[in-house]
């Protein structure tokens, strides 16, 4: 736990209990720590009552704030709370219901700790299958809704329309195919990114190359990326129309990949060591939904292949979504809300509002 927490955690608590007397409290709130999170929460939010937006800093209320929500700083003392981030110990009173649910599609990581959980009434995650991952390591707060994020894929969000403009606007070339690569934080030591980043330039020749990386990724690779001419670098938070209009991902154990599978496209993997958040099921499951790579002739070898025959391991991916996704229908945000609002009974539900709504 961190440190600030026991000196913050009294007078915190002393806080709320007054504004408890007086029925201050705001009814629900929802903590955005960035904008990656607003993507995550804006599925559930547009099926839920009236509420705060609480945010980490200013640069999550000027892009909150780009989008006509009005939001709040820490500290706040609400009757309940929805994150998308293992922060319940920023509201410190058991009183207070929390609602958290998971930053990525499934475990591509191991679970933190146990505690990080089951702080949480209820943690959602993606499939039943990791809900009983999730008893067996001691979490009990973990149920399943899929994944809310995606759910713009499967609900009409992108029109043909929306995708050409896209295309037209990072100037895709159409007589190319269309590869996304993609990686995990590089200080986690399982990403691959120093593998095939001096690849794109001679990829480029042949093949539109999108490129998004982990938030966290060194500025080292992040500014030769900048640099790259003809490659287009997604610094955009929300990634989902570039999945749409890639034929192939390229990646590592980013959960990018889960986000990608749901979309039944073929996928390649680079090899990268093991480390403590390694999970040999994780290992598992890439060697059946993707090909597995090493160097730069083997992934030209795999990207043909891929564009020659993207229904070969379609069972499989299949197969894996099932297992991280249960259900692939556009409606994980509204599962996650109605959890929500059955458990908070004090809250008058009311049509959510404009506001809410906005989520593009």
């Amino acid at each position: 736990m961190i440190f600030s927490y026991y000196i913050f955690k009294y007078p915190y608590k002393l806080v709320w209990h007054l504004l408890n007397i007086f029925d201050k409290n705001p009814k629900l709130v929802i903590y955005c720590a960035d904008p990656l999170d607003y993507k995550i929460l804006a599925p559930v939010v547009k099926y839920l009552p009236e509420l705060e937006w609480i945010v980490k800093n200013n640069k999550t209320a000027k892009y909150l704030a780009s989008r006509g929500i009005l939001s709040k700083r820490m500290p706040c003392f609400p009757k309940a709370v929805v994150m998308s981030r293992h922060a319940a110990y920023k509201f410190p009173e058991k009183k207070i219901q929390k609602f958290g649910m998971r930053h990525g599609a499934y475990h591509f990581k191991k679970f933190t700790s146990v505690r990080n959980y089951n702080d949480f009434d209820v943690f959602m995650v993606t499939s039943q299958q990791e809900v009983d991952v999730a008893k067996k390591l001691g979490i009990v707060s973990a149920v399943a809704v899929g994944f809310p994020k995606i759910d713009p894929l499967f609900d009409g969000s992108y029109s043909e329309e929306t995708l050409n403009s896209i295309r037209q606007k990072i100037n895709l070339d159409p007589s190319k195919r269309t590869i996304l690569f993609s990686t995990t934080w590089d200080g986690s030591g399982m990403s691959a990114i120093n593998k095939w980043i001096n690849f794109l330039p001679e990829l480029n020749e042949t093949y539109n190359i999108l490129v998004t990386v982990h938030p966290w990724t060194s500025k080292k690779y992040k500014d030769l990326l900048s640099k790259m001419e003809n490659i287009f670098y997604i610094q955009e938070v929300n990634v989902l129309p570039y999945l749409i209009v890639a034929d192939v991902l390229v990646g590592d154990t980013s959960s990018i990949i889960a986000e990608f599978c749901a979309l039944d496209k073929p996928i390649i993997t680079f090899k990268v060591n093991k480390t403590g958040r390694f999970l040999p099921e994780i290992s598992d499951l890439l060697k059946k939904i993707s090909i597995q790579v090493n160097d730069l002739p083997t992934l030209k070898d795999a990207i043909q292949q891929c564009l020659k025959h993207p229904e070969k391991q379609r069972a499989d991916r299949q197969q894996a979504n099932k297992l991280m996704f249960d259900k692939l229908d556009g409606s994980a945000g509204k599962r996650a809300a109605e959890i929500i609002k059955k458990r908070i009974p004090f809250q008058r539900i009311k049509e959510p509002n404009g506001l809410n709504r906005l989520g593009s």
